[in-house]
Order: C-alpha cells, then sequence, then structure tokens
C-alpha cells in the first residue's frame, strides 16, 4: 500500500456448511474480538481495512469493512 497510514486485517474461515456470508461475518466479528486492530492502532494508523474471507470448496467470498 502506498499509503503508510491504511491498515489491512484479513482473517479466513472455512464454511463447512457452505454459508459463506455467515462465515465472513464470524471472521469480521473474530478480527473484533481477539482485537487484531490494536498494534496498528497503537502504531498510530487509523484507517483499518478488515477483510472477512470465506471458502467452501471451489468458491470464496470477501466482506470487507472500513474503520476510520
Amino acid at each position: 500500500i502506498e499509503d503508510e497510514e491504511i491498515g489491512i486485517v484479513i482473517e479466513v474461515k472455512y464454511a463447512s456448511d457452505g454459508n459463506l456470508e455467515k462465515e465472513c461475518e464470524k471472521a469480521l466479528q473474530q478480527i473484533i474480538d481477539v482485537r487484531y486492530t490494536e498494534s496498528l492502532e497503537q502504531d498510530g494508523i487509523h484507517k483499518i481495512i478488515k477483510y472477512g474471507i470465506a471458502c467452501y470448496r471451489k468458491k470464496c467470498k470477501v466482506v470487507m469493512r472500513v474503520e476510520e
């Protein structure tokens, strides 16, 4: 990323039941619950892009949230 003021956090899940949307939301919730953004925030990064990714067989879904 050219802009050093932006942080990115990615969490990937496998949707064993095929519900990609649910697993993407779980991934995003895990980023919050486990506080994956904490070290970025301590480094002064205020814009953080969070990606929740879910895969099932040959399918994949990506959900993005931007925290500013």
